[in-house]
């Protein structure tokens, strides 16, 4: 077991500090109340530990996507401890560290009691679509949202527990069997997590990624460089990258039947053809976020032997949030951004 992090006091006066997005373009440090009053009912109050970045925020905060309000707070990737538990909540205490599951689903519409919680016609997203995010001291979150961290995880990769959840659902959902030789489309962060989870299933997956540091990084977590012509022929596509050049590069060199799970989104058409998926007999699945609880709990219990840290650049503090999002910002080492909220 390792000692709990040190934490940020949380603040005595009222107000907190949060990031939030004032205009496109703009990020900005602002204080706000904190939470007041006793926590609801089946919620947690949270003091936020660390909080990931990903291409969705930067997206919203460039105005590449529109956010629903301004100013609105950034964050859906969110880790931290419990500083009060909400009534009829009793397998909480007071110091649990926890990952908080931003896709808050009703439970109640068609897709929800299907258990396919990724359709959910009410769903509420946090960072994203509807509640404000987590890029802040304190935030209250339902507690049936909320996934306890196992002690013996660092906060360096239990940061990473939300996008490892997308992977592992897109591998779930891909159907791999131990015989299939799966291909990854990008070495992103979603990529290299995925080549992870897939090398923990004892597979040794191939890489398609056309920048050679992440290519490498690939390599170093256990893939093998994907030759066009010259490695054998997937049957198993994880599809990453969001690109069409992504398919489109690999798509002639894949077995017939070949299953392609996209998880990386793009506006553009995939990069395959109607010509190469009829004549490949291709089977192509999509694979939005996960399915709730069971994919992030799923997610967490990998956390102990998935070292997501690796994938980690050097981590940022809470006040130098804007600088991350200033344009022309001078890109970070790493592959994934995250935000160390005790600093």
């Amino acid at each position: 077991m390792v000692e709990h992090d040190a934490q940020r006091p949380v603040p005595q006066d009222g107000r907190m500090r949060s990031a939030e997005i004032t205009a496109a373009g703009q990020v900005e440090l602002l204080s706000s109340p904190r939470p007041r009053g006793r926590v609801a009912d089946r919620h947690l109050r949270i003091q936020m530990l660390a909080v990931g970045i990903c291409g969705t925020d930067h997206a919203l905060a460039s105005g590449g996507r529109t956010p629903p309000e301004l100013p609105w707070r950034l964050g859906h990737e969110g880790i931290g401890v419990v500083t009060e538990v909400g009534l009829g909540d009793g397998e909480w205490t007071v110091g649990d560290r926890v990952v908080l599951e931003p896709n808050i689903t009703c439970g109640s519409c068609r897709y929800c009691r299907l258990g396919t919680t990724s359709a959910c016609t009410h769903r509420l997203s946090a960072g994203v679509l509807t509640q404000p995010g987590f890029l802040a001291e304190v935030v209250d979150h339902p507690s049936d949202f909320c996934h306890r961290i196992p002690d013996d995880v660092p906060i360096e990769r239990a940061v990473c527990a939300e996008p490892l959840t997308v992977a592992a659902a897109a591998i779930r959902r891909a159907g791999l069997t131990s015989s299939q030789t799966p291909l990854i489309l990008g070495a992103g962060s979603q990529g290299l997590l995925a080549t992870m989870i897939l090398g923990g299933q004892g597979h040794r997956p191939y890489i398609s990624e056309p920048q050679a540091e992440r290519r490498a990084l690939a390599v170093e977590l256990g893939a093998r460089p994907f030759e066009p012509g010259a490695s054998p022929a997937p049957d198993a596509v994880i599809d990453a990258a969001g690109v069409p050049e992504a398919l489109a590069s690999v798509v002639d060199h894949l077995m017939p039947f070949a299953t392609v799970t996209l998880v990386g989104e793009d506006h553009h058409h995939l990069g395959a053809s109607s010509f190469d998926i009829v004549q490949k007999q291709l089977r192509i699945n999509g694979s939005f976020i996960y399915e709730h609880p069971q994919d992030m709990a799923a997610a967490v219990a990998l956390l102990p032997s998935v070292p997501t840290e690796r994938i980690l650049g050097s981590p940022v503090a809470l006040s130098a949030v804007p600088s991350l999002f200033a344009p022309g910002a001078e890109r970070r080492s790493g592959v994934k951004q995250w935000v160390d909220m005790r600093r």
